[in-house]
Formats: C-alpha cells, sequence, structure tokens
C-alpha cells in the first residue's frame, strides 16, 4: 500500500491541479484513498446520481422506461451531446434518454430527465441514502452561477458499489443501469493506459469492462467507474480541479496524467494482468 501511495503522490507532483481518488476492490473490500475527501465539482458526474433516482422512481412505478418523454425548448442546453441538434416536440422513450445523458453525456437529455424526476427529488434520495455530501445545485445551464453539482469519490463509489451489488433498486434495475453505464463513449480518463487488448478484442466480448460516468469543465476532470473483469472486480473514481490546461482535447493535461491513476490501481488490484503491456 505504502508503494502505491508514493506511486499516486508522484503523480499529484506532475500535475498542475488537485485530484482525489478513492477506489475500492469489491471481493476483498480493501481500499485505495488518496488526497482529503472534500466535496468537489462533479461536472457531468452528476448524471449517475440522476440516473439512481430515476431507477429508483421506475421501481416505485412513478416512471416507466418505456414512457414517452417529449424534448421542449426549455429543455435546450449547449455543451456536451446530440438532441441540441435536433428538434423540438421529438419523443423518446425514458430509456433511450437515460442512455443519451450516460453514453454521450447529453445534457438536453438531462435537463429532459430532471424535469420529470425533479432536481430536489435526487438530492433526497443522496440523503436517504447516507451520502450527505453529493447534492445536484441546479439543472444544466452555463447561465446560472455556481457548480453543477458537488460530491465526494467515496460518495460516487458507494453508487456504484450499491449498483453492482443490487442494493439500491431491484437486481434488475441495477442491471439497466450497468448497461446504460457500460454505453458511455467518454472513459478516457479510466481507459487511456489500460492494457488495451483486455479492453478490445475481436469476438466484442473483452475480459475487461468499465461502466462508468465522466465529467468535464474548464479545469476539471472527473470519472467514476465499476471496472469487472476475471480476476476481480473494483470500483474507481477520480475527481480533479485546478488544472492549468482548460483544452477540451484528447491530449489535455488531466486526460495525459490522470490516466496513470486508474492504471496503477487497475494494476495493484489485478496484477495478474502486468503482463499485458
Amino acid at each position: 500500500m505504502n508503494d502505491i501511495q508514493t506511486r499516486l503522490r508522484q503523480i499529484q507532483n506532475e500535475f498542475s491541479g488537485r485530484y482525489i481518488v478513492y477506489a475500492e476492490h469489491l471481493g476483498t473490500g480493501e481500499v485505495i484513498q488518496f488526497g482529503p475527501m472534500v466535496p468537489m465539482e462533479t461536472a457531468s458526474t452528476i448524471k449517475l446520481p440522476i440516473l439512481v433516482e430515476s431507477l429508483r422512481q421506475v421501481e416505485l412505478g412513478q416512471l416507466s422506461l418505456v414512457q414517452p418523454v417529449t424534448l421542449t425548448a426549455a429543455d435546450m442546453v449547449g455543451g456536451s451531446g446530440v438532441l441540441q441538434s435536433l428538434s423540438v416536440g421529438i419523443v423518446l422513450p425514458l430509456r433511450d434518454v437515460l442512455t443519451l445523458m450516460i453514453a454521450v453525456s447529453d445534457n438536453v437529455a438531462t435537463n429532459m430527465v430532471l424535469r420529470l424526476i425533479g432536481l430536489s427529488a435526487v438530492n433526497q434520495c443522496m440523503a436517504s441514502l447516507g451520502l450527505g455530501d453529493t447534492e445536484i445545485k441546479k439543472r444544466i445551464d452555463f447561465a446560472l452561477p455556481g457548480p453543477l453539482g458537488l460530491s465526494i469519490p467515496g460518495d460516487l463509489a458507494a453508487l456504484l458499489k450499491g449498483i453492482y451489488h443490487g442494493t439500491l433498486v431491484s437486481a434488475h434495475a441495477s442491471q439497466v443501469m450497468r448497461d446504460i453505464l457500460a454505453t458511455q463513449q467518454y472513459n478516457t480518463l479510466l481507459t487511456r493506459d489500460l492494457p488495451y487488448a483486455l479492453l478490445n478484442c475481436d469476438d466484442d466480448n473483452p475480459p475487461v469492462r468499465v461502466a462508468s460516468k465522466s465529467g468535464s469543465l474548464s479545469g476539471v476532470r472527473n470519472d467514476a467507474g465499476l471496472i469487472t473483469s476475471p480476476w476481480g472486480d473494483y470500483v474507481i473514481v477520480i475527481m480533479s480541479e485546478g488544472a492549468e490546461d482548460l483544452r477540451f482535447h484528447t491530449d489535455n493535461e488531466a486526460m495525459v496524467i490522470l490516466p496513470k491513476v486508474s492504471r496503477e490501481i487497475f494494476d495493484y488490484f489485478i496484477p495478474e494482468t502486468r503482463r499485458h503491456t
């Protein structure tokens, strides 16, 4: 453990901002934690709590995954996603809206979901789960001041653990969330330095799978993920702020340096894969 803490400190020394990480092996319960666990800007990782509350309401019969959701002009906002380029009035089933919210971090889809479930319901859900450091502050509207949300890595990891163990909602609803999180296309922070051969294979059945939700704002790069493999499973949440590189670019400083954190934890928890480059 001391060795990995030393390596995590070395990575911090390379980084112009500040990062914190929480990781937990889901078999042994061993925890790796680096940095003070104080609330930080979530960016789009707040969409994980939104997903959890959405499936909770589905389980209660308040919503249905097949119910139609209409895109309204009030939902429109810029940033990530594709719905902003489509027509007001289009109708999608709720599951598709949730998938867009996670897979391409669609901000318009997020506002559509929040309109259905209620912003305060997300915070009440987090409070009921004992995750008092996690709070959504506003719908996605870049004209509104302040953070989109606040959280700590331990809280987001707790949600992922609950999804993994099926303790937040039913086993079926938990699987729906895992399936949706597995569609995320912006998982580079967690995967960039992991062995390519373990994440990709010809039969589309790679041994290592990632189900996650990332978030990006100027100077902020976060990701919260569930990593599963034949050698063991774990959750990992990396949050960062204050980076000097403000570019939204594949070679943004955080997106080059922080994947080293993911690789260090990957190698620590599942050393059987170290032979893979």
